[in-house]
């Protein structure tokens, strides 16, 4: 298995980054569909650079990468280790909130604004 090289690392961080300002904006707009479309499609980049596994297994530690995609593993992590109903999936969403949650830009710009 080889490592995702520096730049291609880069470019996911910043992929990251955008993507979830565009995931902000579909939850203040409420449109779930196009939030889990758009999530998957980056869960699949995160993929395809080797860093999670097909049943969202992190396969790095989080903390040797950039900020958002560190936020986003530790999401992914935490959203695989709470305790869920016995025929329950983990979905997009779950994972969605949770990064959302963790997200200081979040946080500290959008949440404000919803209230």
């Amino acid at each position: 298995m080889t490592q995702p090289s520096i730049e291609q690392l880069q470019a996911l961080e910043a992929e990251i980054e955008q993507t979830i300002y565009s995931l902000i904006d579909l939850e203040l707009e409420e449109n779930f569909p196009e939030m889990n479309t758009r999530f998957a499609q980056l869960l699949a980049k995160v993929q395809a650079a080797q860093l999670i596994d097909y049943k969202l297994d992190v396969l790095v530690d989080p903390q040797t990468l950039a900020t958002e995609t560190c936020t986003l593993l530790q999401s992914l992590i935490e959203a695989k280790a709470r305790p869920q109903k016995r025929q329950r999936l983990l979905t997009h969403r779950m994972i969605l909130k949770i990064w959302l949650r963790k997200n200081q830009r979040f946080m500290t710009e959008f949440l404000p604004q919803m209230f």
